[in-house]
């Protein structure tokens, strides 16, 4: 153990070129920082008695591929790690690791409390607590979801760190210059990222019905991340379906199959950047054929799923590339297991090997769907509960400002921090003891 001591502390990590112009260049004042002890204290256990020396871009690489939750443990490293890791260039580059090899999956489940499922494994579903009572969870985009909270306060909540962020109050302007008396009022929220802003956003509609529950009118309103604030944005102009979340996020923009016309289904839009309203193009069949349609989101694409009147099953088509009517291919076609016929199929995730599609079907099972031979197996996942709501959701170290332990109502401070007060509880009690011993209690 000695001699492995000895060798990890010899190591050494050069810093990247000075003229180099890589996307690794804002971490050189960082790497600099690093001495030979920090490093041999994280790999001391591990690394073989003689290693070579690694560029920094390797590091850096290395680190980009590991889950969230370790990259949370290392940051107990140094102050330069912890520095390292929390800032904004490495968050971007870890995200877009996971995205760009499908990693650090899972599946985010809500309804019945909120559960989380290891994609890899699917093996058993995990609860999941949020610093609030909630089980309403919308969709989730980059590491973040959006939730509801005690007296239908939303939230945004980042799992993987444990932080959240209350959004705040906006008072709604109501119709006619009518009050809270006059309408009944149904609320929808959307969440989305707009790439062009770098920027999280919310969109909330707001129903005002009157005696009947006939539809008065509408307030829209959009909440930016960076700028913690809401906005007003031009009335939605369509009734919505009496559901809490507005809809699939695809490429910044939400979407939603709804009536506008001469009762024909289409699929309506709202883009979080430009806050205008639009159809996307259906693929090409006939509407007669099918009880219902409804959308979803798979692999960053946008799909429609369709329930046939007669045949006792489910289509499901895929746009391969947004808003190219073309682009849309009939990704499987799935019969209603043991004879009965579903009422909800939404497709989830491809497999690693990319040959089968993950579905959740009837909000209450997980069926693998075989591309190649159409056939259906269901997944067996201990702790399954037996209604749910299921979203694949990325693991990332997104921040959220104000956020706090999930045992925490608000503020409070990170798991980091209270391992590193333990830690430092601990060595002041084991330097008390050696004080004690030889009599330097008065030192």
């Amino acid at each position: 153990m000695e001699r492995l001591r000895n060798d990890t502390c010899s190591l050494s990590i050069p810093p990247p070129p000075a003229t180099s112009n890589t996307s690794f260049q804002p971490f050189v004042a960082i790497s600099e920082t690093f001495t030979q002890m920090e490093m041999a204290s994280s790999i001391a256990t591990t690394v073989p008695s003689k290693m070579p020396n690694l560029p920094w871009e390797i590091i850096v690489d290395i680190l980009s591929r590991l889950p969230a939750t370790s990259l949370l443990r290392f940051r107990c490293v140094s102050k330069p790690w912890c520095s390292f890791i929390d800032s904004p260039d490495f968050i971007k580059i870890h995200l877009s690791q996971s995205k760009k090899t499908s990693s650090n999956l899972s599946l985010i489940l809500g309804f019945l409390g909120i559960y989380s499922i290891d994609f890899d494994s699917l093996d058993c579903a995990r609860v999941l607590k949020p610093a609030f009572s909630t089980s309403d969870v919308s969709n989730s985009c980059n590491g973040l979801v959006l939730l509801m909270g005690p007296n239908q306060t939303p939230f945004l909540w980042n799992p993987s760190t444990r932080k959240y962020k209350t959004l705040p109050d906006s008072p709604l302007k109501y119709p006619d210059d009518g009050d809270a008396s006059s309408f009944s009022l149904y609320k929808r929220y959307g969440f989305g990222y707009v790439a062009q802003e770098d920027d999280y956003k919310v969109f909330r509609v707001v129903e005002f019905r009157g005696p009947d529950s006939i539809w008065v009118g509408s307030e829209a309103k959009i909440y930016s991340l960076k700028s913690n604030s809401w906005k007003m944005v031009e009335d939605y102009p369509y009734s919505l379906p009496r559901i809490k979340w507005w809809g699939v996020h695809v490429n910044g923009v939400l979407h939603k199959v709804l009536c506008i016309s001469n009762s024909e289904k289409e699929i309506v839009a709202f883009d979080l950047r430009s806050e205008e309203n639009y159809t996307v193009p259906k693929p090409d069949f006939s509407p007669v054929e099918y009880v219902d349609l409804s959308v979803s989101a798979m692999a960053g694409c946008l799909c429609l799923v369709g329930f046939r009147k007669n045949r006792r099953r489910t289509d499901i088509w895929i746009m391969k590339e947004y808003g190219v009517k073309k682009s849309w291919s009939k990704l499987l076609s799935i019969a209603a297991l043991d004879g009965e016929p579903y009422s909800i199929v939404s497709p989830l995730a491809y497999s690693k090997r990319g040959d089968e599609v993950l579905l959740n079907c009837d909000d209450e099972k997980l069926v693998w769907y075989d591309l190649r031979r159409k056939t259906t197996r269901e997944v067996n996942v201990r702790g399954l509960p037996f209604r749910l709501y299921a979203e694949v959701f990325i693991g990332s170290l997104i921040p959220l400002e104000n956020g706090g332990l999930s045992r925490c109502v608000s503020g409070g401070v990170d798991e980091i921090e209270i391992r590193r007060r333990a830690g430092r509880q601990e060595k002041r009690k084991g330097k008390d003891t050696w004080r004690k011993k030889y009599n330097l209690t008065g030192v």
